[in-house]
């Protein structure tokens, strides 16, 4: 028996099986040599996907949990337009001739480094919104669908993070509760658990092991204890 001490994030005991969630990533090789004008085209193309994505999800939130989390996704869709993101990436494909997936993973990581040095932690997290946006153009880009390996059967997801795309397109149905390895009470999905009330608890650490996926495991979202058999 292992026992892992976190912080409580939403109250509730629950007993089920741990899946521990992958993150699909989408190819970011540099790809020098790229023409800058059909890699603009790509990037078109995969901000109206995005777009399309994020007002959908606009109106699941509106009808599934409320205004608050809606309001972020509306935020997301602004920040896909947002002109010193889009020409940050612009410049780059002009600049390094790389193909359109790079420079939207290199914008996404100096865009959120911006915030991730403030003093104020709500503004620290709000970094986690561009790389939020920043995921979802990477996957329109490559075509992708789901983000994560899902669970099949009811299970306690377990997580590096989760980014509030990822955690609205989950099937709640599916989820006991959450862990999640870093410390992140502010992030969206840390207070939609609690809104929604699924048992969670984050701040765990990498002493949750990726082999542990399957062994049944016991979650105290009060006390922020994941004990596993």
């Amino acid at each position: 028996m292992i026992e892992l001490l976190g912080r409580g994030v939403c109250a509730g005991i629950v007993r089920g099986r741990l899946h521990c969630y992958h993150r699909v990533g989408a190819a970011a090789a540099k790809c020098t040599g790229a023409d800058p004008e059909w890699e603009k085209s790509r990037l078109a193309e995969a901000q109206a996907k995005a777009r399309a994505q994020l007002e959908a999800l606009v109106a699941r939130c509106r009808r599934d949990v409320g205004d608050g989390a809606a309001q972020v996704f509306a935020t997301h869709a602004m920040l896909l337009e947002d002109e010193d993101y889009v020409q940050h990436i612009v410049e780059l494909l002009h600049g390094e001739q790389c193909c359109a997936e790079y420079a939207v993973q290199q914008t996404g990581k100096a865009f959120s480094a911006l915030f991730e040095v403030m003093d104020d932690p709500y503004m620290r997290e709000r970094g986690a919104d561009v790389l939020d946006v920043t995921w979802r153009l990477l996957r329109s880009l490559a075509g992708a669908g789901s983000g994560g390996a899902m669970p099949r059967g009811p299970a306690i997801l377990a997580a590096d993070d989760l980014n509030l795309s990822e955690f609205i397109e989950l099937d709640r149905e599916q989820v006991l509760a959450i862990v999640i390895r870093q410390d992140s009470p502010r992030s969206h999905a840390a207070l939609l658990t609690k809104l929604l009330g699924i048992p969670a608890i984050c701040g765990v650490g990498y002493s949750l092991e990726p082999e542990y996926h399957g062994r049944m495991a016991r979650l105290d979202g009060l006390a922020g204890t994941l004990t596993i058999y």
